[in-house]
């Protein structure tokens, strides 16, 4: 019952944390309810690897794990503890400020493992209705941790947040509904086809082609406006800039890529009825043009985390691009950015929320400069994450961005590998522009020095020591892992 364990330990936190009174626990219960999800995700992924290409399921198929899902369950396990760790002494501070009062401190104490419930489930769910209700629950839960402060802008995020993101879930749901009427009267009797994804894959050469392509388009739009693909991104910016920094953490580090998950299982289904690059063309133009629109953003931008927040639109963008190229290299470069990502991106929300907590905002103009004399710690983590997403070595996204842009030119592809690599150096000058102005230069005389606890310096510093260290020493077993999920993505066997 290794799948069914994964769900219900976030899930039983959450409802613990309705009734735990003492501060303390609620911080400790989430804590350890998401070691605990790591913990059985590292299970969960020597268990995949071992089958060698053999889904694992539960209850009938109502769950299933492949390498795919269960490379998802690493990630977002690995990114709540990050997040619950440094939580701690972030709503401290805020509680202490006046900022958040007692009841929005528990909220976000049940609501996050219930957001993180939800990601879960949509990796683990095998029926497709079921995981778009999963992606509605974490849409669900994440605006509400986005509104968390109760502020004008936090709300009108939220509710910017909830026009998007529901037309896109909307749309995301006709898409599920044509895909499964495709299947009616294809399986050969009179009984009603299966929703579960395997079984549609199965049979997935006698569905209808043409509400085939109808439905991946209406998901491509549904589940992208959730994955901040361009143009559908404009609630992105303003959702991370007004969330608390640790959910900006997870909104980033993984919920975006859970919805990009969602839409790869229908673009595996199109790709195996179609039997052309229908949806990979698709794939590989909404990728570019949301890299390519990323770097001006990032140059004008006056908000740290808004900054960050475009940062992501162009890492999605990379992900998309290299599957739709969908040679060996690109795809398995995808999978391993994902990961690298993952670990990097938190880091610099966290930084952020330091910085915002010490200096009350996080506008440019007003922070000025000389951050790295007056937050030593929080700018030698910012500059180190700033230096990781940029894709400078020695971090593992230069050779994450490196491998998709060789496979890029290998696959003959030469002029979509310059497409990206010119993305990437727009974002790369935008990105370090603003924080090198940000962390050096001289500080103003009255400014504080910061106090940091254990807990803040530990959830920066290990994402950021794990992040270098998979990049110089990648388990065997974590490479068969995403080597398999990249084999499961182009639709060819997994050896």
């Amino acid at each position: 019952m290794l799948l069914t364990s994964i769900l219900c330990v976030p899930f039983l936190v959450g409802l613990a944390c309705l009734f735990v009174r003492p501060r303390p626990l609620l911080e400790w219960l989430n804590i350890a309810g998401f070691a605990a999800v790591l913990a059985l995700g590292v299970k969960l992924c020597q268990t995949v690897v071992g089958r060698k290409g053999t889904a694992l399921t539960e209850w009938g198929e109502f769950l299933r794990a492949d390498a795919l899902s269960a490379w998802m369950v690493l990630l977002i396990a690995a990114v709540s503890l990050a997040t619950s760790i440094y939580a701690v002494q972030y709503f401290r501070r805020d509680l202490a400020n006046g900022v958040v009062s007692e009841r929005r401190f528990r909220e976000f104490y049940v609501l996050t493992p219930f957001f993180a419930t939800g990601m879960l489930l949509v990796v683990l769910a095998n029926s497709l209705g079921v995981m778009w209700i999963a992606v509605e629950g974490v849409a669900m839960s994440s605006v509400l941790l986005v509104a968390l402060y109760n502020q004008r802008t936090s709300l009108e995020a939220a509710w910017k947040y909830v026009i998007l993101g529901g037309l896109g879930l909307v749309l995301a749901l006709f898409g599920t509904i044509f895909t499964y009427a495709a299947a009616v009267g294809k399986t050969g009797g009179e009984t009603l086809p299966s929703f579960n994804w395997s079984r549609l894959l199965a049979m997935a050469p006698q569905l209808d082609h043409h509400l085939m392509a109808l439905a991946f388009i209406f998901v491509l739009i549904g589940y992208g406006a959730k994955a901040g693909l361009a143009p559908m991104h404009t609630w992105l910016p303003d959702a991370h800039s007004e969330a608390p920094s640790p959910t900006s953490a997870m909104l980033s580090g993984v919920s975006l890529k859970i919805a990009l998950y969602a839409l790869l299982r229908f673009h595996i289904l199109a790709t195996a009825c179609l039997g052309s690059g229908f949806s990979r063309h698709l794939l590989l133009g909404f990728g570019l043009f949301s890299m390519l629109l990323a770097g001006p953003f990032i140059l004008v931008q006056r908000n740290l985390k808004r900054m960050l927040a475009y940062s992501s639109l162009e890492h999605i963008g990379l992900i998309c691009a290299a599957i739709g190229l969908n040679a060996p290299l690109t795809v398995f470069g995808a999978m391993l950015h994902m990961g690298y990502h993952a670990l990097a991106k938190p880091v610099l929300f966290f930084a952020a929320g330091n910085v915002h907590q010490h200096f009350h905002t996080l506008a440019f103009q007003r922070l000025g400069g000389g951050l790295a004399r007056t937050m030593p710690v929080t700018a030698l983590c910012l500059g180190l994450a700033a230096v990781a997403v940029s894709g400078l070595p020695p971090f593992g996204l230069f050779v994450s961005e490196l491998t998709v842009i060789a496979g890029g030119f290998t696959s003959r592809h030469a002029w979509v590998a310059i497409v990206m690599l010119t993305a990437l150096i727009f974002v790369f000058c935008g990105l370090l522009d603003k924080i090198s102005r940000l962390l050096l230069g001289p500080a103003g005389a009255t400014r504080p020095r910061e106090t940091l606890s254990a807990g803040n310096m530990a959830a920066m510093s290990l994402p950021l020591g794990a992040l270098l260290l998979l990049t110089f020493w990648l388990p065997g077993s974590l490479r068969q892992l995403m080597e398999q999920a990249a084999c499961i993505i182009r639709g060819v066997p997994c050896f």
